[in-house]
């Protein structure tokens, strides 16, 4: 039997970082951040990035299971590649008919390629209309915050 061994590492050269915060709309809530970082490959260049940032994700959301999800972009330079829509569903999966608010972080050189991915390469939209996409920490934190909150008024966590 002849075989290889094979690393999630060597699917893609981004990096990650993941931090862990506690909620403070709900006080048995952790919110985690999952930032990456790097080259995103130009259209199908890409698609083993979107597999290991979406395999990447799944792991880590396993692991520390967070009530909720920031994606991080701001270090990510993204032009082009519909795979990475992969990316925004990390954790979905796992909490079943529980809701697992996410939120999403875009950088100089992803906001507008996210932009066109979500809402049209010919809309007049802006990254603004879109509630789950932010420029910044503080504005996805507050986003996800809001979003246990009303969760957890409504006795759906």
């Amino acid at each position: 039997m002849l075989t290889k061994q094979v690393k999630l590492e060597e699917l893609s050269d981004l990096q990650y970082e993941v931090h862990i915060g506690k909620s403070k709309s709900v006080n048995y809530c952790n919110i985690m951040i999952l930032k990456f970082s790097g080259e995103y490959g130009f259209g199908s260049g890409g698609n083993s990035d979107a597999i290991y940032m979406s395999a990447i994700g799944e792991a880590v959301v396993e692991a520390w299971e967070p009530s909720g999800l920031i994606l991080d972009f701001s270090e990510l330079a993204y032009e082009w590649g519909d795979l990475i829509e992969r990316v925004f569903d990390v954790g979905r999966a796992k909490y079943g008919n529980i809701p697992f608010p996410s939120a999403l972080i875009v950088g100089e050189r992803s906001e507008e390629a996210i932009r066109t991915l979500i809402l049209g390469v010919y809309s007049e939209q802006t990254i603004d209309d879109i509630d789950w996409v932010h420029r910044d920490l503080e504005s996805a934190w507050t986003f996800i915050e809001h979003k246990l909150a009303e969760y957890d008024r409504d006795k759906r966590l």
